[in-house]
């Protein structure tokens, strides 16, 4: 079996996640990834806009068969196409692939940014309205539809904090992503738990 090799993609230059690199491991030939314009990734390759496996969004995938009568599927580089085609590669037509989360009646899309990342999750309304004095403090900002979003990505991954509230004789807790870049300004009142998104914790991605 080939070995794994860390690569990227990016998104069309005219789509909302332009900017955005899409990281994942593939095992090909480097001649075929050169023909679907995959970029080598490594430990000390900039983390700025780089997404590792996220649910959404996902770039688009280009299928080849094979000398061996095999299948070969692979995400494409927007500017590739052309390249792709020569060494004979098919474009799959897109589909939507863990598409993005939108407000529903009991939930709301907020985000925080992580290495030039929207990184996004739904939150229950009722538990944003709890949240709602913290949000500054925990750099959250609600989503608009011009957002690029970005759902469940493995890396970058927010940190986490947990927000207590006084209810009665009780208190309550909150835990929810926030800005690592807000950490050091945040009170005695919140306790935070590590994320994922320095070049150390890259580097255990790289490997």
């Amino acid at each position: 079996m080939a070995k794994r090799r860390l690569v990227s993609v990016d998104f069309s230059s005219a789509s909302t996640y332009a900017g955005l690199h899409y990281a994942f491991k593939t095992g090909i030939s480097i001649t075929e990834s050169t023909a679907l314009g995959h970029s080598a990734l490594t430990a000390n390759s900039p983390l700025q806009g780089v997404i590792y496996r996220a649910n959404a969004p996902k770039p688009p995938k280009a299928t080849k068969r094979l000398a061996t009568g095999a299948t070969s599927t692979s995400f494409i580089d927007d500017g590739a196409y052309v390249s792709a085609a020569a060494a004979g590669w098919q474009l799959i037509p897109s589909t939507r692939s863990g598409g993005r989360r939108r407000k529903t009646r009991r939930t709301t899309v907020v985000y925080v940014t992580v290495n030039g990342v929207k990184y996004g999750w739904n939150i229950r309304d009722t538990q944003l309205a709890k949240a709602q004095p913290s949000l500054q403090a925990l750099g959250i900002k609600v989503a608009t539809k011009s957002d690029d979003i970005v759902f469940g990505a493995s890396f970058p991954k927010p940190p986490q904090v947990k927000i207590f509230f006084p209810q009665g004789d009780e208190e309550l807790s909150l835990s929810t992503f926030f800005d690592p870049s807000n950490e050091s300004s945040l009170s005695a009142n919140y306790e935070t738990t590590s994320g994922k998104y320095t070049l150390d914790q890259w580097a255990t991605v790289a490997t």
